[in-house]
């Protein structure tokens, strides 16, 4: 026998043993659990949304069986935890490389600070990964400026069974004088990666939130209400097939993949109109374009990309689609509406960002904004959210500054995107009032109360 059929029978018997050591292993776990197997159609977990952001599942065996009954009938409690004790606080130095060139921090930089700092807050209280599945509409204030200290503090307001929200209150410091104000503020939704059983491991339920004083308990009872009304808007849209569609059909495609066309739109090259006059412009002068590939810097210890750097993306593409239309002035994002992420990217993938601008008002302009994703192993485009911009065109002193142009949609899906740009103008005022009033009643990160007189639109 010479020495490779000596090795093939001792790599056999190796073999052999391991599979006997497992087969003991599976046998001592069945008579500790002492329970019947359920029925298949129960150890089967359906796909779901907490699915897609995990990835797939693990392989089934005899032993990851047997501990898929010890999930189905585990009782562990979730324990409980003060909302006081879920706070994390950051502070970051506003850098030029944060900002424009009047010095303000960019929009999206804030989104990206946001997120993490609202993921840490998570994963703290989940004691695991969590993924960022939503964002609510956030409404920037006032701006955080060069030399400045952005302190942004996260607190988990509520879990539920597999996700949780957590809040965000963004004050910016002068480090000259030390004063003090409200940015903005932001509500998130992550997902558990450990509060659902999985092949493998048994679940991990989220613990419960407790508040304690009065103000907290506010918070706790509207992050109910928050989250009835998200599953409200999800149910319209699955109950709703025409409405899915015509959403589908609206999104913005990435010039990938295209066979005819330019790549680009010309470009827009006028003068200032008279005055009292606008250009007129159709949206497809305003596209921009981005193409990411995702990194692992981009994303989290699972590899999935981070939300605030998706973000922080898609205010640089809204910021360029509205600067075809916004001359004469200087641009700021004013706000950013809530958008929900169907579909993760990973390291690895190629992300698509399009922006086009959908409305133009006096002085301000509405752009969506479409990500969609590409794995490299699969030649196929995959959607991944939307959502829409306000971009605010101002002079040097902060005042503003009316947009020369007009814009007139030709094609069906061009004014399709247009037709609620009104609408969703009005909402968004309301939204802001709303916010204003309510920022004016809560006190601020050192407990002190501050006026509206002392918030900027």
């Amino acid at each position: 026998m010479d020495l490779s059929e000596l090795a093939l029978v001792k790599a056999n018997a190796e073999i052999k043993a391991l599979q006997e050591s497992v087969a003991c292993l599976d046998r001592k776990l069945t008579q500790l659990l002492s329970v019947p197997s359920p029925p298949r159609a129960q150890t089967q977990l359906a796909q779901t949304a907490f699915d897609v952001f995990t990835g797939p599942t693990m392989p089934r065996t005899r032993s990851t069986a047997t501990l898929d009954r010890l999930n189905a009938h585990s009782t562990v409690e979730s324990e409980e935890v003060a909302m006081g004790t879920t706070r994390v606080v950051m502070h970051q130095i506003v850098l030029p490389s944060d900002s424009d060139t009047l010095g303000i921090c960019f929009g999206g930089q804030v989104l990206g600070w946001i997120d993490i700092c609202a993921g840490l807050a998570a994963k703290t209280a989940a004691r695991g990964p969590c993924v960022t599945a939503s964002v609510d509409a956030v409404h920037f204030l006032k701006p955080c400026r060069v030399g400045s200290v952005a302190i942004i503090a996260a607190m988990v307001n509520r879990t539920f069974q597999s996700s949780l929200e957590v809040g965000v209150r963004v004050e910016e410091e002068d480090m000259l004088t030390g004063a003090r104000h409200h940015c903005c503020s932001a509500y998130l939704t992550f997902v558990s990666v450990m509060a659902r059983p999985a092949p493998g491991r048994a679940a991990k339920p989220l613990p419960k939130i407790t508040p304690g004083s009065p103000h907290q308990r506010e918070i706790f009872r509207a992050a109910e209400l928050r989250r009835q009304e998200r599953l409200a808007q999800r149910h319209r849209l699955r109950s709703d097939p025409a409405l899915a569609a015509q959403l589908a059909e609206s999104r913005l495609q990435p010039v990938t993949y295209r066979e005819a066309g330019p790549t680009l739109a010309p470009a827009l090259q006028v003068g200032m109109p008279a005055e009292g006059r606008k250009h007129s412009v159709t949206p497809d002068f305003t596209l921009a374009h981005m193409t990411q590939l995702i990194m692992p810097q981009h994303a989290n210890s699972l590899g999935i990309t981070f939300g605030g750097q998706v973000m922080r993306w898609m205010e640089q593409c809204a910021y360029i689609a509205a600067s075809r239309v916004g001359r004469g002035g200087h641009l700021l994002t004013g706000s950013m509406d809530g958008i929900a992420f169907t579909q993760p990217t990973r390291v690895g993938d190629v992300m698509y960002i399009t922006a086009q601008v959908t409305g133009i008002f006096k002085s301000s302009t509405e752009v969506m904004i479409s990500v969609c994703g590409e794995s490299p192993t699969v030649r196929e485009v995959f959607y991944c959210g939307d959502a829409f911009a306000t971009v605010v065109s101002v002079n040097r002193t902060g005042g503003t500054v009316d947009i020369p142009f007009m814009l007139e949609p030709e094609t069906a899906a061009e004014k399709q995107r247009c037709a609620g740009s009104h609408s969703r103008r009005h909402e968004r005022l309301e939204m802001r009032t709303s916010l204003m009033a309510q920022q004016a009643r809560r006190p601020s990160l050192d407990g002190t109360m501050h006026s509206t007189s002392k918030i900027a639109i």
